[in-house]
């Protein structure tokens, strides 16, 4: 069910009655009532631009995790060492 609120009165006080032509009104002014959307415009902009500022984060995180997952390849140098202490 959408919700309703009455933009003239205090949030705290927020009574509604249905008249005959099936608005809902304010309980204490007699005002209609305004239907509040669920998503806002201002909630999908600061969605927008949170994750433009956290997916960077988020990928670098990932690269590096499966760059620490990935073997490590032996270098020539580190063959050559490796060789080299062998022989002695």
């Amino acid at each position: 069910m959408p919700k309703y609120y009455c933009p003239y009165c205090s949030p705290r006080y927020q009574i509604s009655i249905e008249c005959s032509d099936c608005k809902l009104t304010c309980g204490k002014c007699g005002d209609p009532l305004v239907r509040v959307s669920v998503i806002k415009s201002t909630q999908i902009f600061a969605l927008i631009s949170a994750s433009a500022f956290i997916a960077p984060l988020i990928i670098t995180t990932l690269v590096f995790i499966q760059d620490l997952k990935r073997p490590q390849s032996i270098r020539p140098n580190q063959v050559m060492s490796i060789l080299l202490t062998e022989s002695f």
